[in-house]
């Protein structure tokens, strides 16, 4: 569901030691089914960057949907599950 008001989304993450460049480059290289599907469900505008091992990120949401409920239907969508268990692999546990 696209459309709708524009809603700022940030988020930080922390990065395990020694990966934080691997993880970025990864960033770099989306596969285009996960590109898809973040843009079907309205996240526009994705940046992201780093200072030491902590990842940044900036997303425009532009839908009415609720947006833990637009997660949801991403979560579904064909190849996000992998490419989400391979970024967790990165991410540090808090």
């Amino acid at each position: 569901m696209s459309g709708g008001s524009v809603k700022r989304i940030a988020m930080t993450l922390d990065i395990q030691d020694g990966l934080i460049d691997e993880y970025y480059e990864h960033h770099q290289n989306v596969p285009e089914k996960v590109q898809t599907a973040l843009r079907s469900v309205g996240i526009r505008n994705l940046s992201l960057w780093y200072w030491g091992s902590r990842m940044f990120y900036y997303a425009e949401y532009v839908s009415d949907e609720p947006f833990d409920e637009a997660m949801a239907r991403y979560a579904k969508m064909d190849g996000v599950k992998e490419w989400e268990e391979k970024m967790h692999k990165y991410q540090k546990k808090l």
